[in-house]
């Protein structure tokens, strides 16, 4: 697997556009693919000043494309793109790291359950409290340990967009992005997690978790 990031210029119409919908940037790292679509879990990012698209995929991208109408033109190289294998590889049960996860926390309610769909309506938690309730709830699932005063919601948004170019087609979910520290418990399940995310609406932004050596930890 390979973990890619291009930074953004925010300066550019272009780039303002396309940070509009979530719809929009979903299609973007799309066809930064060749071949069978895959599913590939992205987020938008800011780090010390800068703005980055992060992509996580099986196949190393190719972002000429979004260079060209996005990107800062004197970046060099125009993107960066990792081994993912080589982060995997160093997991062990009782690590500490820190993390970031930009996660869509939701609950179905099943006294409102679709006969259509056979599931209930789904809402979304809008507190702080709900939101970390709901993380401490997936981590063991997901083989990770969280301690309520060791990890924190830093940034929350409604996003509404348009998923094609008809209006009924309306999407509105609420982003919900988690830093913190966490301890491994499980590597199986937490490279699981790792891969492929954890809760929904991971082709708009949602789902991918990331995770750093603590800098008490960094030499």
């Amino acid at each position: 697997m390979y973990l890619s990031r291009i930074a953004l210029d925010e300066e550019m119409r272009e780039t303002t556009q396309l940070l509009s919908s979530p719809h929009f940037i979903h299609g973007a790292v799309e066809r930064s693919f060749d071949g069978m679509k895959e599913r590939n879990l992205w987020r938008i990012d800011r780090l010390k000043g800068m703005l980055y698209l992060l992509v996580l995929s099986k196949k190393e991208p190719n972002f000429e494309h979004i260079f060209k109408k996005h990107g800062i033109k004197n970046s060099d190289p125009k993107w960066e793109t990792v081994d993912y294998s080589l982060l995997l590889n160093r997991i062990e049960v009782g690590q500490e790291w820190s993390f970031r996860l930009c996660a869509n926390p939701v609950v179905g309610s099943m006294a409102e359950k679709n006969n259509v769909l056979r599931r209930g309506k789904i809402y979304a938690h809008v507190t702080h409290e709900q939101q970390k309730k709901w993380l401490i709830e997936r981590a063991k699932k997901n083989g990770f340990l969280l301690q309520n005063e060791k990890f924190d919601v830093v940034e929350t948004n409604w996003r509404i967009f348009k998923k094609d170019h008809h209006i009924k087609n309306m999407v509105k979910i609420k982003t919900v992005t988690f830093e913190g520290e966490l301890i491994i418990e499980d590597i199986g399940l937490f490279i699981n997690a790792l891969r492929n995310g954890i809760g929904k609406a991971k082709a708009y932004g949602c789902g991918l978790i990331t995770i750093a050596k603590p800098k008490k930890h960094e030499q």
